[in-house]
């Protein structure tokens, strides 16, 4: 990467953004020349009032469904701002779209009204009484809803015992019990109704008129009528976004992307005539960044490569299929660009890993499918989406593990098409542990290698701390496999290896200062691989106890044979959810903590060019 300042004419402003915007390859940053700031453009203002109504209209809308490998059939040319914000201000059918957003609105709000006034008039239907009339200056009037005929029962009883001036009139019509009181004014009738569990329903709703059988049909015909028209407004919502929501979302992704023009003036200096122009770009993208500022300049312009010590932005340019790693490695942080990117260790090491702790065929081809599902119903762009990307290709290192394992669902079927048996988890666990633990080694020294080369500029003591704690760990292991385990009989190449692991631990405590606790995790760290052994047998040994207590059979009966195939599948099932998982987890915690432990930083800035991502519009 390199940084590089640009001087131009402020008159060439608009095509120099322009130009910058249309190459996409120089990430802008604020200058620390001691000159005046500059500003954003003088159309923004209206450009940001234009995006608010059309993003408002858009919302109202529903996307939608996109054509074969997610192209949108309709592409808009891009115009100029002033144009655009002339015609995004004309497009009639925004305003028809909020016209017919507000008409629903009040729609909606009568329907509630008419809703209510229905539900009162349900109750009181089976009454012949005209609820205009239920006025007097002696009697007042409530109505209720009866729970159930047992407490209006109970009222009229209490009501008769105790002489209340009170008048009971009752309906019941579809299983709905109404009940007006009349009583003398003044008289408390609510603790009555709380005590027999009577809703109160309110009689001074507007539509509550003339006789309630009558009031009734007239709030339904009038709830229906607005029933329909909220469908029909919906209806032509829907056929707007059918035929206006493409073009519409072009002119949002026009104004976004000359917003972001407009705005990125903030981030120039300015003189009386000129504009200063700071920021990254790649070295191999220099000269097309000087031609196109060449061209939209007429060649007025002075650009200039920047000596600095200043960390440069983080380019993360990888082949499609494996971008999907970055989300799990930005997860963490974004890797330095003085540092080697630890991505590319992490898509080799992390499928062998899961793979090698679920080790079984079924399992690998059904979380392939699941995996397949997830990336056809979620965003391309998202973090779920990504995930299940590697989880697909883990899934294949899983299928090729179950394959060299010789498990299908914890049976044995190799034999059955091909003379290749594979290796067997009951009678192989001292080698697969021997094997787990040589994983680890290979990684944490590949780790501490690493370390090497990304400290050697910067801090070059700790950078050859990690080169004698790489040799400490090589001829450590073996001394300790030739003396203990007998695993190397030459006793020149035992003694040589102690030697030196002995001269190397002295080396590394020296060299390492701040960082020399960390010598005892080159002892525990290629341990800690042997959980893949661990997971991994585990998971064998839980589907081999499946197939041995549940796998269905007619011997025992059609009943138990659809019992065993249910506890059979549901067993194995979760098996497979529990392998994941910790398959997931594990080979994520080996590569973060015991892998990147050794080199990674972290903690650098992605590369962000000054562009945009077009989707609906075209330059």
């Amino acid at each position: 990467m390199q940084k590089v300042r640009i001087v131009c004419l402020d008159k060439d402003r608009r095509s120099m953004v322009s130009a910058l915007h249309k190459a996409g390859i120089l990430d802008l940053r604020k200058s620390a020349l001691e000159l005046a700031d500059d500003n954003a453009a003088e159309h923004f203002t209206a450009l940001s009032d234009t995006q608010i109504r059309l993003a408002g209209a858009i919302s109202l809308l529903k996307a939608p469904k996109r054509g074969k490998k997610g192209k949108h059939p309709n592409i808009e040319k891009h115009i100029d701002a002033e144009r655009l914000i002339a015609t995004a201000k004309s497009l009639r059918v925004v305003d028809r779209i909020y016209a017919l957003d507000q008409e629903r609105k009040s729609a909606q709000q009568s329907l509630k009204h008419f809703l209510q006034s229905e539900d009162v008039a349900k109750q009181l239907s089976g009454m012949d009484i005209n609820l205009d009339r239920l006025k007097s200056n002696v009697l007042s009037f409530k109505a209720y809803s009866a729970g159930n005929r047992k407490d209006l029962d109970a009222l009229k009883a209490e009501i008769k015992k105790e002489g209340l001036a009170v008048g009971v009139v009752e309906s019941y019509e579809k299983h709905q019990l109404g009940v007006i009181l009349a009583y003398k004014k003044g008289l408390d009738v609510d603790e009555i109704a709380r005590k027999y569990n009577l809703r109160e329903l309110d009689l001074s709703l507007d539509h509550l008129h003339g006789q309630a059988g009558e009031a009734l049909i007239r709030i339904t015909k009038a709830r229906s009528e607005i029933e329909a028209r909220i469908k029909a407004i919906e209806k032509e919502l829907l056929e707007i976004s059918g035929s206006e929501y493409s073009r519409l979302s072009a002119f949002m992704e026009m104004l976004e992307i000359e917003i972001t023009k407009a705005r990125v003036s903030e981030t120039f200096k300015k003189t009386d005539r000129t504009i200063i122009i700071e920021g990254w770009v790649p070295k191999k993208t220099l000269h097309g960044l000087e031609h196109a500022i060449s061209g939209a300049s007429g060649g007025r312009y002075y650009i200039e490569q920047l000596a600095t010590d200043e960390l440069a932005p983080t380019l993360m340019n990888r082949p499609k299929m494996l971008q999907p790693f970055d989300y799990m490695i930005n997860f963490i942080s974004v890797p330095r660009s003085d540092e080697i990117d630890p991505a590319v260790f992490f898509m080799i090491s992390f499928p062998i890993f899961y793979g090698f702790m679920i080790s079984d065929v079924g399992y690998g081809v059904l979380s392939f499918f699941f995996a397949w599902y997830i990336t056809t119903i979620t965003d391309p762009e998202g973090l779920v989406c990504n995930t299940a990307k590697i989880w697909k290709m883990c899934a294949i290192s899983a299928i090729v593990f179950g394959f060299l394992s010789n498990q299908y669902f914890g049976l044995a079927l190799n034999q059955y098409f091909t003379s290749f048996v594979g290796f067997d988890w009951f009678k192989s666990i001292t080698v697969l542990l021997a094997v787990s633990v040589i994983f680890g080694l290979i990684q944490v020294v590949a780790g501490l290698l690493i370390g090497f080369v990304n400290k050697y500029k910067h801090h070059r003591k700790i950078a050859f701390g990690r080169l004698t704690s790489a040799i400490l760990l090589v001829s450590g292991t073996i001394a300790v496999a030739g003396g203990v385990f007998n695993a190397f009989s030459n006793s020149t190449l035992l003694w040589g290896s102690a030697v030196l692991a002995i001269v190397m631990l002295i080396a590394t405590l020296v060299l390492s200062g701040e960082e020399a606790g960390e010598v005892t995790n080159l002892i525990s760290h290629p341990l800690s691989y042997a959980r893949l052994m661990g997971f991994g047998l585990a998971s064998v040994v839980l589907a081999f106890l499946i197939d041995q207590a549940f796998t269905p059979s007619l011997s025992g009966g059609i009943p138990w044979f659809i019992i065993s195939l249910v506890l059979f599948l549901v067993l194995h099932f979760l098996n497979m959810i529990v392998s994941m998982f910790e398959g997931a987890v594990q080979g994520a915690r080996l590569n973060f903590i015991e892998f990147f432990s050794k080199f990674y930083t972290g903690g650098g800035i992605k590369f962000k060019p000054f562009a945009a991502k077009r989707v609906y519009t075209k330059e």
